[in-house]
């Protein structure tokens, strides 16, 4: 059986960063997938005013903005009147800790993807995000794609090492998540009903 193919020629694409080179890949990403004119803005409000304005089919945003925390402003989206509030949303950071890919994934953010990104992890991210399995959920604390996941462990029931949990002066520090622990904790539990 073969897979349907995605096509995301015409896809609306809000973009918001303010590093100009991670934006520079993104867009050369981007216009490879047929995506040829997303919009590019730098704040969180600059954001809010562009997503007012017009209706996008896809957002991309890094977690650490000048003016807020992405996180904020995926909460923002969540908040607003359909389709805004149902728009696919891609937190691509470099703050891959696991309280920034927790903070995400509590706002409603469909996806976290870490940075440095290739062409082939933020083309399936996207097509999975697009793929509507994940049911939208609203309660009086939560609107975005259903959060429940499945921990299974770490890959190959390798643990981190104890250094890797101390900085240099001996203090507790939070680790970088790698792309495949941020792929588990973002896996939707399959529910089975009877």
């Amino acid at each position: 059986m073969t897979k349907a193919a995605l096509n995301l020629q015409g896809v609306s694409t809000l973009i918001v960063d303010k590093d100009k080179f991670a934006v520079g890949l993104l867009l050369q990403m981007l216009r490879g997938f047929g995506i040829d004119q997303p919009v590019v803005v730098e704040t969180g409000a600059a954001a809010k005013e562009a997503l007012r304005k017009h209706a996008y089919d896809l957002c991309l945003l890094e977690s650490k903005l000048p003016d807020m925390d992405g996180a904020d402003l995926v909460l923002w989206i969540r908040e607003q009147k359909p389709p805004l509030r149902f728009m696919p949303t891609i937190v691509v950071t470099s703050y891959s800790q696991m309280s920034n890919v927790t903070a995400a994934r509590d706002s409603g953010a469909h996806i976290v993807i870490r940075k440095p990104v290739s062409p082939q992890i933020l083309f399936d991210r996207i097509g999975w995000a697009a793929n509507g399995e994940r049911p939208f959920v609203e309660t009086s604390v939560y609107a975005g794609p259903d959060r429940r996941f499945k921990f299974t462990g770490i890959p190959g029931g390798v643990g981190r090492r104890e250094a890797d949990l101390t900085g240099e002066l001996g203090e507790a520090k939070e680790p970088n998540m790698s792309q495949d622990e941020i792929d588990a904790m973002l896996r939707p539990t399959k529910i089975v009903t009877e």
